[in-house]
């Protein structure tokens, strides 16, 4: 087979690698379940040439790039593994403190070890219409999805007969020279090098900006009335210990959105405090308070009062209105009335909105008659691109909330990896201000009345009383420590991404390269590469709730387009408009000595010591993600679904209201 050529010759140190039977590269865009072996992409794909070089990555100054490096385990486990990337060229970590308070302090290589979760129950109703082409297919089994952070010293265990995956964050700091850098990428098993392989990362000359031009918001809860929540992971005494404990806390759940450019957010009360001072003057995310990375100074670009629902009386609002104009003039905050009202509900929302001016009103709802806010925030599978256009006529804001398939991508962990990536393409198309997700910390289950859940174990995090059921909803960051469910506990002192999380971050990314493109001239290139990724989403052409997805979801064709943007920024190559790179990449090599060969690349993270992978006996899975359309996977061409399953169900696919 193809493979042996790189992932085997390059273990001539060892004769067989002790017993782990391949290794092989990809970028962010695909999840590689633990049965998966044999993957068609192990063949070959837009990161990895089993042939050589071996790894070709590209990006911008300022952006965190991510691939994945999988490691199929032989007839026997394989234990006291590690991966290691000590650097690229100049990009490699120092002064590392260890402290969590000051983790991205020097810290441009992340290797994160992929958690699996079995799942056996998809996710239903709120993502997609549960047996409809919405649904995305093969997403069963065993899928990543947390990342366990990995330093040097920690080792892992492959398991016999099936993949364990690795995940790799490269941040390229903003004043890094434009070129081809080159590194080494190094499997050990007990201490030994059983396997080097080449990687290439080609610095594009194009600068990432820190703000996004896709804006989000993320809630977490970490509020100190949620302290039965997150917190509680945390500490053996959540509602004992004395505020500053718990506020650093949630200070290591702010950096942590910060370096994925998505701003985290709890609810602020009656008035403002010294803590959320330090957010909004950007002090919070300084290299003196331990950030390093996207955004490094800046303050957070929005506020939400009261969220979930509250009110403020005039004083209280002018209150904040002075407060802002004097810390935060550019920030969007707004007093979050009521979450999913009913019509019934307008009267009242109406008059809080007016006693509370002149700060901004927000509810999450679309424009409708006899509804006045500031900010209306629509349901994805509600959005109206009309009524949004009426209401941004009137001088109001559209904002949109959670994924509902077909109309955007989900955050549900049994949905292909490109799904929450392709929603910052959705909300710069259709020019949506901020895309909001509920929450990104939903431990306890009390919608179900299920009480805490072993995430690491369960799948399905999320019930309620409609007899919904979802894996990984409102889960986007695990636990790093667990007090209630000590034998998950990890000893890491702060929150662990995900893959959804990054892939997130990804989409973000992709369209500071549709708009760098743009100002570079490009129109007509970055319009071809948005409409090849998303035709059309929304309620766009008639859109309805059972339809397969009309964007691709296919995240080698993501890489592919991104490619095609990222040789605007390549200097001597020219695109080809097929997404490949025209021939040789050009440029020169840092050191002067001329081209080197490559292309390719994406975003990612590294190992670490407990999988969740399963013991059971190994085998391809056809339902897993693949290079190119895996046969029985859902072609996100916009087929047509039987009539029946063409129902608009809006309402049905956003009901997880808080009480």
């Amino acid at each position: 087979m193809q493979r042996i050529l790189v992932l085997v010759l390059l273990f001539l140190s060892r004769p067989a690698l002790a017993d782990i039977a391949s290794v092989w590269a990809l970028d962010d865009g695909t999840k590689i379940k633990a049965t998966s072996t044999d993957h068609p992409l192990e063949a070959g794909n837009g990161v990895f040439d089993p042939a050589g070089p071996g790894i070709n990555l590209f990006g911008a100054r300022n952006e965190i790039i991510g691939f994945q490096v999988i490691l199929e385990g032989g007839a026997s486990a394989t234990s006291n593994v590690r991966v290691l990337l000590d650097g690229i060229g100049p990009i490699e970590n120092g002064g590392l403190t260890g402290e969590m308070d000051s983790y991205f302090v020097g810290r441009r290589i992340e290797i994160f070890l992929q958690h699996y979760l079995n799942v056996t129950t998809r996710s239903h109703d709120l993502s997609w219409w549960p047996g409809s082409d919405a649904e995305p297919a093969g997403m069963d089994g065993w899928i990543p999805d947390a990342l366990i952070p990995l330093e040097p010293a920690d080792s892992f265990t492959v398991p016999a007969g099936r993949n364990q995956g690795v995940w790799i964050d490269v941040f390229i700091p903003p004043d890094t020279p434009p070129g081809f850098y080159p590194g080494t990428l190094v499997v050990e098993v007990d201490g030994s090098s059983q396997s080097q392989i080449p990687v290439e990362l080609e610095v594009l000359d194009a600068l990432l900006p820190d703000v996004p031009t896709a804006r989000t918001m993320l809630f977490f809860s970490g509020g100190d009335g949620d302290r039965d929540c997150m917190y509680a992971r945390y500490s053996a005494d959540p509602w004992g210990d004395p505020f500053d404990q718990a506020e650093t806390m949630r200070l290591r759940h702010y950096k942590l959105g910060r370096r994925h450019r998505i701003t985290m957010f709890i609810s602020a009360g009656d008035a403002p405090d010294t803590h959320l001072l330090s957010r909004i003057d950007g002090s919070a995310f300084s290299s003196a308070s331990g950030y390093a990375g996207p955004g490094e100074g800046l303050g957070q670009d929005m506020c939400s009062i009261h969220t979930y629902g509250g009110t403020l009386t005039s004083a209280q609002a002018a209150v904040w209105a002075d407060w802002f104009n004097t810390h935060g003039p550019d920030v969007d905050y707004f007093l979050y009335i009521i979450d999913e009202p009913g019509p019934g509900e307008f009267d009242y929302i109406n008059s809080v909105a007016q006693e509370a001016l002149p700060v901004p009103s927000f509810v999450t709802h679309g424009p409708a008659a006899g509804l006045d806010v500031d900010i209306y925030c629509a349901a994805a599978s509600a959005y109206s691109i009309a009524e949004a256009d009426q209401a941004e006529a009137q001088g109001k804001q559209v904002w949109i909330y959670n994924g509902v398939r077909p109309h955007t991508g989900s955050f549900s962990t049994d949905d292909v990896a490109v799904s929450p990536r392709v929603n910052p393409l959705i909300q710069y198309k259709y020019e949506i201000p901020r895309w909001f997700f509920w929450e990104s910390t939903y431990y306890n289950d009390f919608q179900g009345n299920r009480g805490n859940i072993n995430v690491f174990q369960d799948p399905i995090n999320f019930t309620n009383s409609w007899g919904d059921e979802m894996n990984g909803d409102g889960l986007l960051l695990y636990p790093g420590r667990d007090f209630i469910f000590p034998a998950e506990d990890r000893g890491i002192d702060g929150p662990l991404p995900s893959i959804r999380l990054k892939n997130w971050r990804r989409g973000v990314q992709d369209v500071e390269y549709l708009a760098l493109a743009r100002g570079a001239g490009e129109e007509a290139l970055a319009a071809e590469v948005l409409d090849t990724l998303v035709p059309r989403a929304l309620d766009e052409g008639g859109l309805s709730g059972g339809e397969a997805v009309p964007w691709e979801e296919d995240g080698e064709v993501w890489l592919q387009q991104r490619r095609r943007l990222a040789d605007l920024f390549t200097p001597g190559v020219e695109p080809d408009g097929d997404g490949g790179t025209g021939g040789d990449d050009g440029g020169t090599a840092p050191d002067g000595t001329g081209p080197l060969d490559g292309a390719g690349g994406d975003d990612g993270g590294m190992p670490g010591d407990d999988s969740g992978s399963p013991d059971a006996d190994a085998g391809a899975d056809a339902g897993d993600e693949g290079g190119g359309k895996v046969e029985g996977s859902n072609c996100g061409c916009g087929t047509s679904a039987s009539a029946d399953l063409l129902i608009l169900i809006p309402v049905l696919l956003v009901l997880r209201r808080r009480q």
